[in-house]
């Protein structure tokens, strides 16, 4: 998107030399701020430890989009990454680690496993 905005930029610099920017043009530039609209998707990773390279036991997305609900599952077998640091190479960003005090037994409270929690913003289409 940069390469295009950019684009726009250096047309409408010629144009103000040879009489200026018009209203379409603005339209145009609008059009394109708006096609590249990026928002915030969440992905929640419950690992076995507190170790970003241990194994992901559950998975839930929370996309951006009107009508999203999201789900965990703690069946699933197959998740999209093995552990959180196959995440990150994949442009996610952590923002929550999971609370450090002291390790506990799944049993005993009503979680599943070492909560991650990463950000991506990625342009999302949802019109």
């Amino acid at each position: 998107m940069d390469a295009t905005i950019n684009g726009w930029i250096e047309s409408a610099r010629a144009k103000l030399g040879n009489g200026g920017i018009k209203a379409d043009d603005l339209d145009a530039l609008q059009q394109l701020l708006r096609s590249g609209e990026k928002r915030q998707r969440l992905l929640y990773l419950h690992t076995t430890s507190l170790s970003p390279r241990s194994g992901v036991i559950a998975t839930t997305f929370h996309e951006p989009v009107e009508g999203w609900v999201a789900e965990i599952d703690p069946e699933a077998t197959a998740h999209p990454y093995g552990n959180v640091q196959a995440a990150i190479r994949d442009g996610w960003r952590v923002i929550h680690f999971p609370d450090q005090r002291a390790p506990f037994e799944d049993g005993e409270i009503d979680i599943l496993g070492y909560e991650f929690i990463l950000e991506k913003w990625e342009e999302i289409d949802d019109r």
